[in-house]
C-alpha cells in the first residue's frame, strides 16, 4: 500500500517558508534564470504561498478563539458572576 507522502514529511515552519518564498521571487526578479527553472521556481513559489497564507489564517483563527475566550471570561465578570451579589467590583468596591 502506497504511503502518503505528505504525512510522512515534516512540516515546516511559516519562517522558513516565507524565506523560501522570498528567495525565489528574488531569484525571479532577477530575470537571469532559463525559462523552464524560472517557470519551475514560480510553480514552487505558488504553493509556499498557498501554504503560508494557510497558514496564516490558522494562526489567526486561533487568536479569535484565544480572544473570544477572553472576552466572554471579562463579560461574565463584568457581568457580577463571580461575585457576591453581583454588586462589588474588584476590591471590594460598591458596599
Amino acid at each position: 500500500m502506497a504511503k502518503d507522502k505528505s504525512k510522512d514529511k515534516p512540516k515546516e515552519s511559516f519562517e522558513k517558508r516565507l524565506e523560501r518564498l522570498r528567495g525565489i521571487v528574488d531569484a525571479l526578479e532577477r530575470g537571469d534564470l532559463p525559462l523552464e527553472e524560472g517557470l519551475a521556481l514560480y510553480k514552487e513559489g505558488l504553493v509556499l504561498s498557498g501554504d503560508c497564507g494557510r497558514q496564516l489564517e490558522s494562526a489567526r483563527n486561533e487568536v479569535k478563539l484565544v480572544q473570544d475566550g477572553l472576552l466572554k471570561e471579562f463579560a461574565a465578570l463584568d457581568n457580577g458572576a463571580d461575585t457576591p451579589g453581583g454588586t462589588e467590583g474588584p476590591g471590594g468596591e460598591g458596599k
